[in-house]
């Protein structure tokens, strides 16, 4: 199929996100690049089904946003729709194919999609390491590039890259302010059985500045419990308890089943940090 006739549909609200942004330009895809932040949803882009159909598209490649309802939308005009994703949400499981294996990165299928291997990558004018590793730790952090092969030098490679994506994205200005926000909470952190707690009433994202703090602190997958009230999150990370904390309190997974996450801002029913501990049997 044309690239012409195909819209990428990404919000650009991490790296993964960022990198795939700058591939579809390279392919001379036509990008719908939403705004919405982590928990991103297709319910809440009101024009991009009437956009598709006024383009004349023939295909809607749709990155890590969820929404069943409008999905069908799109598929009743006629539009093939490719659902790029390797999370499960409320409701919706989308972290395993068929098989029941874990999916690759959202970054690891569009190449494969778009038969992107790693001698195009560098004719796109990109470098094939820093692009598979962007991949590579979205699917799996710092532990999965280890495990890839990929050395020290390197995996400080990746995430200076990864600060990069990103510029075009965020207010830089405030950047060393969060850092220095996630530094002072990464302090505060207490110690409960085989996991790390921590809370924080800030309204920053704290979970990747603190899994970086953790990378290069402890220098191996840590279990961390983390609450961001002032965002109104949970994350609960490199954990077997992923699964059950998700089929308990619903909410999201990553990290290949090793992460569960949930959004209590706005549920009608908030999850406690107790309900949490009470659940791990920690208290």
């Amino acid at each position: 199929m044309a690239q012409k006739s195909t819209l990428l549909v990404v919000p650009a609200n991490d790296a993964e996100a960022a990198m795939i942004i700058e591939l579809g330009r390279a392919l001379g895809l036509d990008l719908w690049v939403s705004s919405q932040p982590h928990g991103a949803t297709l319910e809440k882009e009101k024009e991009l089904v009437p956009a598709l159909k006024e383009g004349g598209y023939e295909r809607a490649v749709i990155v890590e946003m969820p929404g069943p309802n409008v999905e069908k939308q799109i598929e009743k005009k006629g539009i093939e729709l490719v659902v790029i994703d390797h999370h499960d949400y409320d409701g919706l499981r989308r972290a395993k194919d068929a098989r029941g294996q874990y999916l690759p990165s959202s970054l690891e299928q569009f190449r494969k999609l778009f038969r992107l291997t790693d001698k195009k990558v560098e004719e796109l004018g990109f470098d094939s390491m820093l692009v598979g590793g962007i991949g590579i730790m979205d699917r799996g952090f710092v532990w999965a590039l280890q495990d890839a092969g990929y050395t020290k030098a390197q995996i400080k490679k990746v995430i200076s890259y990864q600060n990069e994506l990103m510029m075009p994205y965020r207010d830089e200005k405030n950047e060393e302010k969060k850092q220095r926000i996630a530094e002072r909470a990464w302090e505060k952190r207490k110690v409960w059985n085989e996991f790390l707690v921590i809370e924080d009433k800030t309204d920053v994202s704290l979970r990747g500045r603190i899994s970086l703090i953790i990378a290069l602190e402890i220098g191996q997958p840590t279990p961390l419990i983390l609450f961001e009230h002032g965002r109104g999150f949970i994350y609960v990370q490199e954990t077997d308890y992923a699964e059950a904390l998700f089929k308990k309190f619903g909410g999201f997974t990553f990290g290949s089943g090793r992460g569960w996450g949930r959004k209590n801002a706005g549920a009608k029913k908030k999850v406690s940090i107790n309900d949490v501990l009470d659940f791990l049997g920690l208290k």
